[in-house]
């Protein structure tokens, strides 16, 4: 593994011990990548011989002009439009409101206590935050901008209010951290979707346009009224790593906000569990572990810790298969372990349909692991 180098591309795909593709074949391989496997205990992978040949000539991008200096002007010109769209914005809200009123949303608590406290200040901070019009309005851009991006967005202010509530911040706390991970991405929204929803690797000039949005955010919600620094500053330093190799300004330890790195954090692991163009979603165990390797690497320990402790890995109702070709619903959370719950079987290996339901306790059966859990909270089985 130490041979491996950034920019190798991979012939095979890279499994977790379970058997799971947590790489797939054609990945370029990343120094983050790279450490990432090491810290997973994965001892070898098959790469591509690299070529001497010159690289092919890229496809030509449609990359619209921008102002003297470089600024994306015409973005920013775009951005004033699409605040515009009432019905955009009214639609981003209503999606908002309804995750935060969801029983998805509760699902993800892994601590029973919590809940019902969960449940009535995510609320609450949310449907105080949608009803701020500066706020409204960017969140309608980011809804007409990139959808993926908009329901990331969602699922990421999701999982930070658990952590923030499992470090007992109050509501002003609460509110300050949710509005920063609602709109920590807004930066894309004045990018050129050339680069934003890019399939093909990215050029070093497009990758360093691409860093901008973390700076351009920061401006974003430095102006919008009734937006702290604190929660404009989730926008500017998410992408900022425990070990100073993060962007935009390589700082480490505690100059990186406590915020910042919560949202940072949920903004991994929703990317991990999330299918991307090169590369299929890790299962939500895989995803678990790789965050457990960022301790005190790309996030401070005890944060991550806090994380894997209260953000639930297999939330209720949440259809599984497990290792025994068995598919089942998740049944229990409250008193399983994060990453071993209760599973109600409803269909057996063979395809057969239960008649009637069994519960498989994990922490009881250590030869059974789920191989595989969907996103969404309900799928018909």
């Amino acid at each position: 593994m130490r041979e491996l180098s950034a920019g190798d591309v991979l012939a095979r795909p890279v499994r977790s011990r379970n058997g799971s593709v947590m790489l797939e074949a054609g990945t370029v391989l990343t120094e983050r990548y790279i450490q990432r496997l090491v810290n997973l205990g994965i001892a070898s992978a098959f790469v591509e011989e690299r070529e001497t040949a010159p690289e092919p000539p890229r496809p030509a991008r449609n990359h619209a002009k921008t102002a003297a200096g470089g600024s994306p002007a015409w973005r920013d010109a775009d951005a004033e439009l699409l605040k515009n769209n009432d019905a955009a914005r009214k639609e981003a809200c209503e999606l908002v409101v309804k995750l935060a009123m969801s029983e998805q949303a509760t699902g993800r608590v892994a601590v029973g206590s919590m809940e019902d406290k969960f449940r009535r200040q995510f609320r609450t901070v949310v449907t105080e935050i949608v009803t701020q019009r500066p706020i409204a309005e960017e969140l309608g851009v980011l809804l007409q901008t990139d959808r993926f991006l908009f329901d990331h967005s969602l699922q990421v202010a999701l999982l930070s209010c658990v952590v923030g509530l499992a470090k007992n911040y109050d509501m002003a706390k609460l509110h300050d951290l949710i509005v920063g991970a609602l709109l920590f991405d807004i930066g894309m929204t004045r990018l050129s979707p050339d680069i934003v929803k890019s399939k093909l690797p990215l050029t070093a000039a497009e990758r360093a346009e691409l860093k901008q949005h973390t700076v351009k955010g920061f401006e974003i919600l430095s102006r919008l009224p009734g937006v702290s620094q604190a929660s404009a500053k989730c926008a500017l330093m998410h992408h900022e790593r425990y070990r100073g190799n993060g962007y935009p300004f390589g700082v480490k330890h505690k100059d990186i906000p406590e915020y910042a790195q919560i949202v940072g954090m949920a903004d991994m692991y929703d990317a991990l569990i999330s299918p991307r163009h090169h590369r299929q979603p890790f299962t939500l165990g895989e995803a678990m572990e790789y965050l457990f390797a960022a301790g005190n690497y790309d996030f401070d320990l005890e944060l991550v810790q806090t994380f894997l402790r209260n953000v639930s890995m297999y939330p209720a109702s949440l259809v599984v298969r497990l290792s025994s070709g068995q598919t089942g619903v998740v049944a229990d959370v409250e008193n399983a372990m994060n990453h071993r719950p209760v599973v109600r079987i409803v269909r057996e290996a063979n395809g057969e349909k239960v008649q009637q339901p069994y519960e498989i306790d994990l922490r009881n059966c250590r030869d059974l692991v789920i191989v595989h859990a969907t996103k969404e909270e309900f799928q018909k089985v």
